[in-house]
């Protein structure tokens, strides 16, 4: 989740005059590296970047409604009240949370299924060993981009899971 949330954050950052795949770094990393490791051809290859373009994006609305959840869970639980009340408060964004948790998981089988139906299976088989690859190095570069900050621990995760 929090590197869908990376991923989505860099690709928000990009200039919004970038309209072409190929004019996107994430996207033309992707491409290049979907048709040279995965060995797609370039057709198959810009179909999954933008698939997985919008996949990113729809991770990313729901990590910051989430962080927005937590947040407003944050408040209430340090805020004044008793547990009766806090509880009463928290059981409706609980609801909600759990709900775009599943929607993220929703979101992660589509993506897969969609990009699965357009490949052979050795495709699959590569796809599948080159995504974690390809995420580690941009969770990599962009943590390298910002630097040490506190708070960012190792795998990428700040805070709690």
């Amino acid at each position: 989740m929090f590197r869908a949330a990376l991923i989505a954050l860099f690709l928000a950052a990009l200039p919004a005059s970038a309209q072409a795949e190929e004019e996107r770094p994430l996207a033309r990393y992707r491409l290049d590296q979907l048709q040279q490791t995965v060995g797609l051809q370039e057709d198959q290859a810009r179909t999954v970047v933008e698939r997985w373009t919008r996949y990113d994006r729809d991770q990313f609305d729901r990590t910051r409604q989430i962080q927005a959840l937590r947040r407003r869970f944050n408040d209430i639980l340090i805020g004044p009240g008793t547990e009766e009340e806090k509880n009463a408060k928290v059981r409706p964004l609980l609801d909600q949370f759990v709900d775009l948790r599943r929607q993220q998981m929703e979101l992660k089988l589509k993506f897969e299924d969609d990009i699965r139906a357009r490949l052979s299976p050795a495709q699959q088989v590569r796809l599948i060993m080159q995504v974690e690859e390809m995420q580690r190095r941009v969770v990599e570069a962009l943590r390298q981009g910002f630097g040490d900050r506190p708070g960012l621990r190792s795998g990428g995760r700040r805070g709690f899971r």
